[in-house]
């Protein structure tokens, strides 16, 4: 078995508001090993980008966390503030969603480049570290002379190319993607998920790719997990959970996608009525029930747990 850069077990996750708590991961579990990537899918306020921020210790002060975490062997949540540092950038790194936001408009692309690779020591001199930027930019499909670019100065592909190469400055074994193409045109999206499909193979990099789009998790990861209402509700291989997928919310996110050139496809689209359930006002039984077309009785009593779903698959559906 390969060596395992994650894992996951039973992890949950709750804020805290004046209204009460409010649960947003409920008990996720998944391995990762060396070079293998996941995809996680699902519909706004799922948990995704909770899970990814808690993956590297970055919820906001007062959340609540309960279940493991083991990153490269070591207990995340039991790190003091060195070893949680010494563990961001070097063994794990984030690229998120909104670039313009993430990157310091008053510093040039290549000062913030270079910067985890200073503070981490990875390069012994500034001289070194401008070196190996200069590399990281040709890595990722930018001219050196973005390096003195100021954000605003780039175009949105260029500043989440900064974002990816930002990413990889101190070498990590694993990357989080939150949603790194859903501002970017099609064009451009094409690019970045080609970029990050390539260097995945020439660093045996462990990914985790987190987007609305089943369609691009086909293409850039190797095992699907959908969530609804905090929980993964299927998992399995890529392919398998978007053709042959097995819960009814996994059916209908992959049915959502209109058919390029199909009229009747593009003005009666698929689709899902209503709205996940809020957080904190999690229905009775499966959080599914109130929107699934399939829905007995026995789905507002019980919530049901991930079972087998066919060759290396599961779901968590009491029809299954």
């Amino acid at each position: 078995m390969n060596q395992l850069v994650l894992s996951v077990k039973d992890l949950a996750i709750t804020y805290h508001s004046a209204s009460g708590p409010v649960p947003a991961v409920r008990g996720v579990s998944f391995d990762l090993a060396v070079g293998d990537s996941l995809g996680l899918a699902g519909e706004s306020g799922c948990g995704k980008s909770t899970l990814a921020n808690a993956l590297l210790r970055l919820l906001p002060d007062g959340t609540t966390t309960s279940g493991e975490v083991m990153i490269d062997g070591q207990d995340l949540f039991a790190l003091s503030p060195g070893g949680l540092r010494a563990v961001r950038w070097t063994t794990g790194a984030i690229v998120f969603q909104g670039a313009l936001h993430a990157l310091n408009p008053v510093q040039t692309a290549g000062r913030q480049v270079r910067e985890p690779m200073l503070i981490h020591h990875t390069v012994g001199s500034e001289d070194e570290a401008r070196v190996r930027s200069r590399q990281l930019f040709e890595r990722v499909g930018l001219p050196a002379n973005q390096l003195d670019a100021y954000p605003h100065q780039l175009s949105g592909g260029q500043r989440q190319r900064v974002l990816i190469a930002m990413a990889l400055a101190c070498d990590p074994q694993l990357l989080i993607a939150d949603e790194p193409t859903t501002a970017l045109d099609l064009m451009v999206q094409a690019q970045v998920l080609a970029l990050i499909a390539e260097l995945r193979r020439e660093s045996s990099l462990s990914l985790i790719f987190i987007t609305h789009d089943l369609s691009v998790l086909t293409y850039v990861a190797d095992h699907l997990a959908i969530m609804y209402a905090g929980k993964i509700v299927e998992e399995g291989p890529s392919l398998s959970v978007f053709q042959n997928a097995t819960h009814p919310y996994t059916r209908a996110l992959a049915a959502a996608f209109p058919t390029i050139g199909d009229p009747s496809s593009r003005l009666a689209p698929s689709g899902l009525a209503g709205d996940p359930p809020t957080p904190g006002a999690l229905p009775s039984g499966c959080p599914f029930h109130p929107r699934c077309p399939l829905a007995e009785d026995r789905c507002q009593t019980a919530e049901p747990d991930l079972r087998p779903a066919g060759p290396g698959q599961r779901a968590a559906c009491v029809l299954v």
